[in-house]
């Protein structure tokens, strides 16, 4: 097939979104469809056409937006929907003439443009909902809700075929925002690629680096910003340090919040917890080698109607525990059991979540046996091969209409 993803946000952006619709591209073009990725032109570094692992990257150019706070603060929102690249988007389908456009995120203005070239060329679009709308204030989310459930539910959710959805979270959140049948859409979680064994001397740097070496290490990936501040850890770390003081708390992802900083400061943690910032997403398999323990999760609802994020998912590939404040379920039940292949946290308890830490770096058995079946059930359940094949499924079945 000719598959056409569209997405304002692809490496070397770095978000869950950006790699994981990065990655199913690389992993479609293997199986031996043609690839085509639009996206926007928003790092100068980059070129405006390039062809990466066999995928047809155009770069739209696109008006970069300053940090906003309704938008966590995130760096990387732009504007491309105008006169100018609604004709290159134009061109470039008619060179390649794809089968099927598929959208990654609804809320980027690319889906505008999806939208419109899905009408003019007759081709069916298909959207992955790769990211919940929903602030931690609640001031935000009056202008939010009815954006998200009225104006782009029009423009965007009610134009498309069909819909991805990552998890059963995501469903919910789809059936209650947008008043979908309950059965809409296709759940097929992330792929995750099991990840290369980095050398002793990359892993060697890090410590060095991070002056982690005979260091217990607390890893947690991703994005740092108000509804994933990481406060319920840092809280946790006092108590963490009476029993192991020579315990690091490493945060590996873009910093758009001061808050955790201020917070470790005024606990007089703050020598104990460490802001890595971004990282080339290569990088991380040698972060998780020097890990203990990986704890990342949102805050911005009950555990019930949280799902892992691709960070967590990628942890437990690399075999690694990690810690979350999740609803087990999320991927179906059964799939994930707390002490078996993760564990599982009550948010806002920081007390709790010291003890649940000081207890699994006391006990590297049961860590290491949590760690490889984490690992098996990432093998099992979230090969690509088997995200790729149900993926297909839909184009073909879009397509078929």
């Amino acid at each position: 097939m000719k598959i056409c993803m569209l997405s304002n946000l692809y490496p070397p952006i770095i978000t869950g979104s950006s790699t994981q619709s990065a990655a199913l591209a690389r992993e479609l073009v293997c199986l031996g469809h043609e690839v085509i990725f639009i996206t926007a032109h928003v790092d100068k570094d980059t070129p405006s056409y390039e062809s990466i692992e066999g995928v047809h990257v155009y770069r739209l150019p696109a008006f970069r937006l300053p940090k906003l706070g309704i938008a966590l603060n995130f760096a990387w929102l732009s504007i491309t929907f105008t006169p100018s690249n609604q004709r290159r988007i134009n061109e470039i389908i008619t060179k390649h003439q794809p089968d099927v456009l598929h959208l990654h995120n609804h809320m980027f203005d690319i889906a505008f443009s999806a939208v419109r070239m899905s009408r003019i060329f007759k081709i069916p679009v298909v959207l992955t909902i790769h990211t919940i709308i929903k602030h931690g204030n609640p001031l935000y989310n009056l202008l939010l809700y009815p954006l998200d459930q009225i104006m782009l539910r029009y423009l965007v959710i009610n134009q498309v075929d069909n819909m991805i959805l990552p998890d059963l979270n995501a469903r919910r959140y789809v059936i209650e925002a947008f008043k979908v049948a309950p059965t809409y859409g296709d759940v097929i979680p992330y792929g995750i690629s099991l990840p290369d064994k980095p050398s002793d001397d990359v892993a060697a740097r890090l410590l060095e680096q991070y002056d982690l070496v005979d260091k217990r290490v607390i890893l947690s990936l991703g994005h740092l910003h108000e509804i994933r501040n990481r406060h319920d850890l840092i809280r946790a770390m006092p108590d963490v340090l009476k029993e192991h003081p020579n315990t690091v708390l490493l945060i590996v992802g873009t910093v758009a919040t001061e808050s955790p900083k201020i917070l470790a400061k005024q606990l007089g943690v703050d020598q104990a917890v460490i802001f890595a910032g971004a990282m080339p997403h290569d990088q991380i398999p040698a972060f998780l080698s020097i890990a203990d323990l990986e704890a990342h999760w949102l805050n911005q609802d009950e555990p019930e109607n949280t799902s892992l994020g691709i960070a967590s998912l990628e942890a437990m590939s690399a075999g690694t525990t990690i810690l979350a404040a999740a609803n087990p379920d999320t991927y179906g039940k059964g799939m994930l059991k707390h002490d078996e292949n993760i564990i599982i946290v009550e948010p806002h308890q920081p007390e709790e979540l010291a003890q649940v830490i000081i207890d699994l770096l006391e006990d590297d058995t049961r860590r290491n046996r949590i760690g490889e079946k984490a690992r098996q059930t990432i093998a099992k359940y979230f090969s690509w091969e088997s995200v790729c094949q149900k993926t297909i499924a839909v184009y073909e079945n879009v397509k078929g209409r």
